[in-house]
């Protein structure tokens, strides 16, 4: 996916949820992670990753009014409110629209999400959009688990989601 020439504001901050990384575009968020390292990188170099060909401005400053505002839309249940910039193919698109409907303190599957969207035998397809997810959080893929009842795997790391899915107040002893 390239996205050449152009600029991405971006911050690393210290937040109840761990240090995270959020970055802006000219037409919204276009990444939240968080700074673990994983099989992955880290979100400064996976954010580097999605966006090769962009300049990316580092200014904490700048970022931490936004970051204020999707920390508060999480912890309201309100992340329609926030204004993204999201990049994927139909499909992935489609899947990450469907999580932002799961509310907060839930959990579905990743076939009650392919369900969901019309592709009922695509839940397998549907793991690997999730897993590409560039706004974890305001898409909150960590509400995704596998039919077993597994929390199973996140990109940034287990402990991470059956953290934020505790915060959330999913009881993840059920």
């Amino acid at each position: 996916m390239e996205h050449s020439k152009e600029d991405i504001l971006y911050g690393m901050h210290d937040t109840p949820i761990g240090r995270v990384i959020i970055a802006l575009s000219a037409k919204g968020l276009c990444w939240f992670g968080f700074m673990v390292e994983g099989y992955k990188g880290n979100g400064l170099e996976r954010l580097k990753r999605f966006y090769p060909g962009a300049k990316l401005v580092h200014d904490d400053e700048e970022t931490v009014d936004y970051l204020q505002m999707v920390l508060k839309a999480w912890d309201n249940d309100d992340l329609h409110g926030i204004t993204l910039d999201l990049r994927g193919t139909c499909f992935q698109l489609a899947v990450w629209h469907a999580l932002l409907e799961i509310p907060k303190g839930n959990v579905l599957t990743y076939g009650d999400i392919a369900c969901s969207i019309g592709q009922s035998s695509a839940a397998r397809a549907v793991g690997t959009a999730v897993g590409k997810n560039p706004v974890s959080l305001v898409v909150p893929c960590h509400r995704i688990v596998k039919a077993s009842g597994d929390l199973g795997n996140y990109g940034w790391g287990v402990d991470i989601k059956r953290n934020l899915l505790s915060a959330e107040g999913f009881d993840i002893s059920a």
